[in-house]
């Protein structure tokens, strides 16, 4: 039974798959977080509102199905580089954060090329069902999972293992994200209209809003500040995980970031990043304590791993980070709900 488990894990490995399903949460739900809604945060219809918004949208069929395909689209790619991966720098498998099925003889490389391509079919089918848009995304997104980790492998040609990590597993997401919650009921056609009524009765003056202009403001307009905050910081996470990989890269002979620069040099770029992401996110992070504290925590890890950057303070600073983003979604949640 135990051996079972650990192969569903490591065909799956849950934080390979949870990321881009996070960014797609970010993406839809953007809108809500905007600045300027967060400063009616004190109204409690408006605080009432964005809960009824947030639950109906992230519960609805329509975005049920989304998770699926979104789930079905990153368990193919984590398969496609745990396939690739078998022939190369996993076979330095002590010096990973996982095992690779394939090289502990758990999976055979039929099994897994198998799994890989029913998940991507599936998670086109599905994406159809949900909106073309979201299908085209699915299978952008499988174009850079295929050239990311197979051939002509940009896992190993820095700083293009930068981009395409970073547009794979956080910017297609979240435009998915941002594009479903548009098209569905609680989007655009409601959410919008209903929440720029409330901020011009709420903020009228002399010159009052027109609510048509603030609904184009809060729901039509792309939310730059957190696509620009998130995407540099999912840029900068992974700085963290090439360096972590550095030695097992090293040794199979992938230029990986981490590979090319260095650990401190690598880890150095991630802090930029991480720091210019806080700048796009400045204004939220004024007016939400969780937000603040879980990019203050990202940071101080990233200078701890930077000091010392040995592998077993870089796993731990990768737990760290997780940790510590548990538990300020937690208390978001708890305070979302009171």
């Amino acid at each position: 039974m135990e051996s079972y488990l650990r192969l569903i894990y490591n065909l799956t490995r849950p934080a390979f798959v949870l990321i881009p399903l996070a960014y797609f949460l970010i993406g839809g739900l953007s809108t809500l977080a905007s600045p300027m809604l967060f400063s009616l945060n004190l109204f409690w219809f408006f605080r009432q509102l964005v809960k009824f918004l947030t639950f109906t949208f992230t519960l609805s069929p329509h975005s049920l199905i989304s998770y699926l395909a979104v789930f079905l689209a990153s368990l193919s790619g984590c398969n496609v580089n745990t396939y690739a991966d078998s022939r190369g720098s996993d076979k330095y498998a002590c010096l990973k954060d996982y095992s690779n099925p394939i090289v502990e003889g758990a999976a055979s490389p039929r099994n897994v090329f198998h799994l890989s391509v029913t998940s991507a079919v599936l998670s086109v089918i599905v994406g159809f069902a949900v909106s073309y848009f979201l299908a085209l995304i699915i299978i952008l997104g499988h174009f850079f999972s295929l050239t990311y980790s197979y051939k002509p492998r940009l896992k190993g040609k820095a700083p293009l293992d930068l981009v395409w990590n970073t547009v794979g597993l956080a910017t297609l997401p979240f435009i998915a994200g941002y594009m479903v919650y548009l098209e569905s009921p609680e989007g655009l056609s409601f959410s919008t209209i209903m929440l720029s009524i409330i901020y011009d009765a709420l903020y009228s003056s002399e010159i009052r809003f027109n609510y048509l202009l603030v609904a184009y403001m809060t729901g039509k307009s792309f939310p730059l500040n957190f696509f620009l905050g998130s995407n540099l910081i999912g840029a900068a996470f992974y700085t963290l995980t090439a360096a972590l990989d550095y030695e097992a890269d090293k040794s199979s002979g992938l230029a990986t970031l981490a590979v090319s620069l260095g650990k401190k040099r690598c880890l150095l770029l991630g802090i930029i990043l991480c720091l210019i992401g806080g700048v796009s996110l400045f204004n939220v992070m004024l007016l939400n304590a969780q937000i603040a504290l879980g990019f203050s925590s990202l940071l101080l890890t990233f200078v701890w791993a930077l000091m010392n950057p040995i592998r077993e303070r870089l796993w731990s600073s990768v737990k760290i980070i997780a940790l510590f983003l548990l538990v300020c979604f937690s208390s978001e949640v708890i305070m979302f709900l009171i």
